[in-house]
């Protein structure tokens, strides 16, 4: 800068993202609060004024945090590990809970009435994944470590170990279920996103549990996912693993499948390793969340979105507009197309170049453009109908009743409870 455009003064901002995938767009429009980091002077203050005055039109100047630039860096490492935090704390709890015959659902109901923790992230499983919570909390522990903080480090770095002993004591669950051998049997996973409602595969934990059972030799493991292009996820198996023959067509092991019903036909068990709701058979959790950055989609419900008129202002900001059109949104249930553009300010989408990629998995038949929708749930009747005797499911993040389970003659195994073989 200094050589291009020299006696030109410039302020570095520090701007971090809290989106969530699966709920991006959401996220930005209503966010919980806009952090902005910059150099405690008087132009660095007033560049971040400058950047908040394009937030504020349309998120409440009063969401909008101005820190120094470490903080704000720092900020949002901490968000990401304070949250990993809980998951790892719940299943290590749900470890103990299968010990001592305890449920980590009612331990976690319990606690989390208590103010002072909340209810959010409080769902145990198999850990989380996703391409921010494990690298955020890592880049902790090599600050911590580069500051000479060693005592802190290993502290954050135990919130991985946790989460990688969740997921290996999760496979351990499933071998002992099946008599300690995997030897010609078929196994079925449920789920290969690392949380529901997206087709993001970083960091999944159903890749792991993959990877691990494939080394006790099964006849195969299927995989199924309700959002992911099973083309997509054949070629990131193999490129993970690193391993050319992993697939069956190549003379492996594992099979992707596009139909739940074929995937589960004829296992020895089943294994949920996402919480998508097509799977669940019981209520969508409202407030406890499973293991992964997700933030539930503003508003709630339509007792949650005001009418912002009359405004503050004759001339209305965007941010007044943009209230509006949420509000009248979610007060029409006409289900006109008109009702989801009511003040008519969106924009036509343009179209897609020829060779575009996504295009053409939707010509196979893949929703790509739209944005997810829950497709029809599963019929455990039929699933458990064609597996092998005995009947497993392992639920790695619970979303089956027990009660039903049982009613059809399956064996449940979920985390955090005590175990059908203790």
């Amino acid at each position: 800068m200094a050589t291009h455009r020299p006696g030109v003064h410039f302020e570095i901002l520090s701007n971090p993202e809290f989106l969530a995938a699966g709920t991006a767009v959401n996220d930005l429009l209503y966010p919980d609060r806009v952090l902005i980091g910059s150099s405690p002077t008087c132009s660095g203050h007033k560049a971040a004024e400058a950047l908040a005055s394009v937030y504020n039109a349309w998120v409440p100047r009063n969401r909008i945090v101005t820190t120094n630039v470490w903080s704000s860096e720092l900020s949002k490492l901490v968000a990401n590990s304070m949250l990993a935090q809980r998951i790892s704390s719940i299943n290590s709890i749900a470890a103990i809970c299968e010990r001592t015959g305890a449920d980590v659902d009612e331990v976690a109901v319990s606690i989390g009435c208590d103010p002072r923790i909340g209810d959010k992230f409080l769902k145990a499983g198999i850990g989380f994944g996703g391409s921010c919570f494990k690298k955020d909390v890592l880049s902790l522990v090599y600050l911590a470590e580069s500051l000479g903080l060693d005592e802190v480090a290993e502290y954050w770095n135990q919130v991985v170990k946790i989460n990688e002993y969740s997921r290996n004591r999760f496979t351990k669950r499933v071998i002992k279920c099946l008599n300690n051998t995997l030897a010609g049997k078929k196994l079925t996973v449920l789920g290969y996103a690392f949380k529901k409602n997206t087709s993001d595969t970083r960091e999944a934990p159903a890749l792991e549990v993959i990877k691990t059972l494939l080394e006790e030799g099964p006849r195969e493991i299927a995989v199924f996912d309700p959002c992911c292009n099973p083309v997509v996820v054949k070629e990131e198996i193999k490129q993970l693993l690193k391993d050319s023959k992993v697939l069956v067509e190549d003379g492996g092991r594992v099979q992707v499948y596009s139909n739940a019903y074929e995937a589960c036909a004829g296992s020895h068990a089943v294994l949920i390793t996402t919480e998508f709701d097509e799977f669940r058979t019981t209520k969508s959790p409202t407030n406890l969340v499973h293991g992964a950055s997700v933030k539930q989609d503003r508003p709630k419900s339509n007792s949650d979105v005001a009418d912002p008129r009359p405004f503050e202002r004759l001339d209305p900001t965007e941010s007044d507009l943009l209230s509006l059109q949420r509000f009248l949104i979610h007060s029409d249930t006409s289900g006109s197309p008109d009702a989801l553009d009511p003040l008519q300010r969106y924009h036509p989408e343009p179209s897609c170049p020829d060779d575009c990629p996504d295009c053409a998995m939707e010509s196979r038949g893949f929703t790509v453009h739209e944005e997810y929708k829950p497709k029809e749930r599963l019929d455990w009747a039929k699933i458990s109908y064609h597996m092998r005797q005995p009947r497993w499911v392992l639920d790695g993040r619970g979303v089956l009743d027990a009660q039903e389970m049982a009613n059809l003659g399956v064996k449940l195994e979920t985390v955090g409870r005590q175990s059908n073989l203790s």
